[in-house]
């Protein structure tokens, strides 16, 4: 009880997180998507159609079969892993940056759109892939999260020479995602989602994400094992996709 009144507190001092802050009350009252249940189809289905990173690429059209996955720069890897030492706080893990990294470069991408940062390894990989001219821009939405006193430390693996082209939102998805479109005011050619992994958090960004994207733009979501939510999205709108499996999860990846 203590805790929840902490975090309900804490959420009274951020205004602009009221809008976040009401949607998680009212998903209380709502059917849970992302039960054991749900958990254990989406496993279920994401195992079954799980290829290698080249095939996933080959199939949503970004290699020709046999072509080389490109893979990210060992010395900026190396560089990304003293930074991170530096950190006096826990957050996620990296996913799969090569995965990240070789969709951002094959795409030719320029303009890009992140959601859940922490370290900054995924921005790491996309700002490494994106096109060296000088409108490149990757867009990163990160909520600060309740008593975790992250915020100095968000990014942190980013080194400095690429952070020119990084952009930073720390607002939640609500009111982030729209930002960040409207940050970009041009058509999106890559988005990576990696924020809220709940069914009705994924159900509203995939489509405002999916929106922005350009025609061609390619579209990445981690840890869809947790519910149907990808699932549902690539069949509503009968899409081509791939996904693939990073240290028992799984990604899932599409283009428009």
């Amino acid at each position: 009880m203590i805790h929840k009144l902490k975090t309900l507190f804490w959420f009274a001092l951020q205004p602009t997180f009221y809008r976040h802050g009401l949607e998680l009350f009212f998903r209380k009252f709502r059917p849970n998507y992302d039960s054991s249940s749900h958990i254990a189809l989406a496993t279920n289905w994401a195992s079954q159609h799980t290829v290698s990173v080249q095939k996933a690429l080959e199939v949503i059209g970004l290699i020709q079969q046999g072509d080389e996955v490109p893979g990210i720069n060992g010395e900026l890897i190396e560089e990304a892993n003293l930074l991170a030492q530096h950190s006096k706080v826990k957050m996620g893990g990296a996913g799969d940056i090569h995965l990240i990294y070789a969709a951002t470069l094959l795409s030719k991408a320029s303009t890009a759109i992140e959601t859940g940062v922490a370290y900054g390894w995924s921005s790491l990989s996309m700002l490494a892939g994106l096109s060296k001219d000088s409108a490149s821009l990757l867009v990163s939405v990160d909520m600060p999260y309740p008593k975790m006193n992250n915020e100095d430390y968000v990014g942190i693996v980013i080194p400095k020479s690429l952070k020119k082209n990084w952009y930073l939102i720390r607002q939640p998805d609500r009111n982030g995602i729209i930002q960040a479109i409207q940050k970009i005011n041009r058509p999106i050619d890559i988005c990576h989602y990696d924020s809220d992994k709940s069914y009705y958090g994924r159900s509203y960004a995939y489509p405002l994400l999916w929106a922005a994207l350009k025609k061609g733009g390619v579209f990445i979501s981690d840890d869809i094992q947790d519910n149907l939510a990808f699932k549902n999205f690539v069949e509503s709108k009968n899409l081509t996709f791939s996904i693939t499996e990073y240290k028992g999860k799984y990604i899932g990846i599409t283009r428009k």
